[in-house]
């Protein structure tokens, strides 16, 4: 019997194989796994006991139709390299690393290869994926990726190009929150009446309220700044602020991420080209 694999169990592989197996959308008695380094599986072995704890990648690839590659971006390709003699023309690999084309990807394997950014926010079953699939992907393949993503979160089906900015909206987004309400907090307990748990507890509080508010409504930005800031009022002289200070902050970041992974993305482009030449 064909099974699901999966290699590496990382921060990020974790999260998605445990979220995966309590969804119930995939059978543990469906998942071989292995990684490099093995201890990590105990819990999840003691968790799902019909789980196949497979010894090396070799193994997993020559046993799996579905290939799900949780490594670091920059291992992916030692990997490919390894266990691309034991991939059959049914192998469907998903991978997660950034800045990796599938291009780059179908230079090892030309095969049906589908890529997806998650985010962090999965854990809570929550946020967006972003997801791929090259032309050799086939509609029963396709389906297979975005049900077992949407068992986590939602899906968004994006082109190749779109994935920094997207993730840049997605997948870093919780990093960029947590980082503008940490500072937000950090700037109110300068004023003294709050302890810190307080103050994050409040914040926190707001911050899923409006979420909820914006998600369970028709409401927009725009609405809920509105329906807040009273003409000439407190909350306005606020907002003067941010519609001064922020939109540069923003701006640079953009500018600067995109960069990043522009340049991160023709780094990995050269690397994958000068080894499709050697071959």
């Amino acid at each position: 019997m064909e099974k699901i694999g999966c290699i590496g169990y990382g921060a990020m592989g974790s999260m998605i194989i445990r979220g995966i197996l309590s969804s119930g959308v995939l059978a543990e008695s469906d998942l071989i796994i292995t990684t490099r380094t093995p201890h990590k599986l105990k819990d999840l072995k003691e968790s799902y006991p019909l789980v196949e704890i497979a010894p090396d990648n070799v193994t997993v690839a020559r046993k799996s139709q579905k290939l799900f590659i949780f490594v670091n971006t920059g291992r992916v390709k030692e990997l490919l390299e390894e266990i691309k003699d034991h991939l059959s023309h049914k192998t469907h690999i998903i991978y997660i690393a950034a800045g990796l084309t599938m291009e780059n990807v179908e230079k090892i394997f030309p095969g049906r290869i589908s890529k997806v950014i998650p985010s962090l926010t999965s854990e809570v079953g929550e946020g967006i994926s972003l997801v791929a699939h090259n032309k050799q992907v086939e509609d029963v393949d396709a389906e297979f990726v975005e049900q077992t993503f949407k068992a986590i979160g939602e899906i968004k089906i994006v082109k190749e190009d779109q994935f920094g900015l997207g993730a840049n909206l997605t997948s870093s987004a919780p990093a960029f929150i947590s980082s503008i309400l940490m500072k937000f907090t950090e700037s109110a307990l300068k004023e003294g009446l709050f302890t810190q748990k307080e103050a994050e507890e409040m914040v926190i509080e707001t911050l899923y309220g409006t979420a909820k508010l914006l998600q369970k409504t028709d409401m927009t930005f725009e609405d809920v700044i509105t329906k807040v800031a009273t003409r000439g009022g407190i909350t306005e002289e606020g907002l003067d602020v941010l519609d001064r200070e922020l939109p540069p902050v923003f701006d640079e970041l953009f500018d600067i991420t995109l960069k990043k992974y522009e340049k991160f993305e023709n780094e990995l482009h050269t690397e994958y080209v000068q080894l499709n030449r050697l071959d």
